[in-house]
């Protein structure tokens, strides 16, 4: 019976904390996948925006605003502490304290302050807090525009020196091949000025060995010729050489 008792009870603490805890239900939606024609920037927003418009759509509204009362005194302090009113702000203490304890003041009849006054505070700060934040978004987009205009300054900056780069590389380009063309057209020239170099050393190197014969040539050729005078021959120690031997 303990068991059977022990076991009921097990139950019904689980049933009680499963009643206490509520669960969200997370739907998983294949809308909500971006498919491949949403990579562009325009349908990547559009989805996003549909986003957020269904999570604003399934979001609880807020239920209505309940303003505590505030007694007028103090609204007079806080509008004219934010006013820098501070002779006003002291006057009206010192000379509020004073009726206060005289008993001149009439609390039932100086009540707390309507609503509509709180409202129309609440608004005016909402109001400041929005232009300060259009002032500081201003300021953003002026930046992220002077950034924009810098960025986009340098760009034409490095497309127009890409440019050049890439003209004066093609300029080159076309160098290259016009002396590519000139050096295979003087080729033929080179070869046949090549070919008649070696044809005149050769011509020149026979010369040299017929004159080199025709220095060493015999005594007894020498002595048939014209002129067998020694003092006239060219060769003077070969023709006394030769006029020795006739001698002996």
């Amino acid at each position: 019976m303990s068991a059977i008792r022990k076991k009921q009870d097990n139950e019904s603490v689980q049933s009680e904390s499963d009643d206490d805890f509520q669960y969200e239900e997370v739907s998983l939606d294949d809308d909500w996948s971006l498919t491949e024609g949403e990579e562009d920037l325009e349908a990547t927003v559009k989805a996003i925006q549909d986003r957020a418009e269904v999570a604003r759509a399934a979001a609880p509204r807020p239920g209505p605003v309940t303003h505590q009362p505030v007694a007028v005194d103090d609204f007079l302090r806080s509008f004219l502490s934010q006013m820098d009113m501070t002779e006003t702000l002291e006057c009206f203490q010192t000379e509020w304290t004073e009726m206060a304890q005289k008993g001149l003041v009439d609390m039932e009849r100086v009540g707390v302050v309507p609503d509509v006054y709180i409202e129309n505070k609440r608004l005016e700060n909402e109001l400041k807090n929005a232009h300060r934040d259009r002032d500081e978004y201003r300021l953003a987009v002026s930046a992220a525009g002077e950034t924009l205009a810098r960025v986009q300054k340098a760009r034409d900056f490095h497309r127009l020196q890409h440019k050049r780069v890439v003209q004066e590389k093609n300029r080159l380009i076309e160098e290259i091949r016009k002396l590519k063309v000139q050096c295979d057209n003087y080729e033929p020239a080179v070869k046949r000025m090549n070919e008649k170099y070696q044809a005149v050393l050769k011509q020149t190197m026979l010369v040299t060995l017929e004159r080199d014969k025709a220095g060493t040539t015999p005594p007894s050729a020498a002595s048939k010729g014209p002129s067998s005078d020694p003092t006239t021959c060219k060769h003077p120690k070969k023709s006394n050489q030769g006029a020795a031997s006739l001698l002996k």
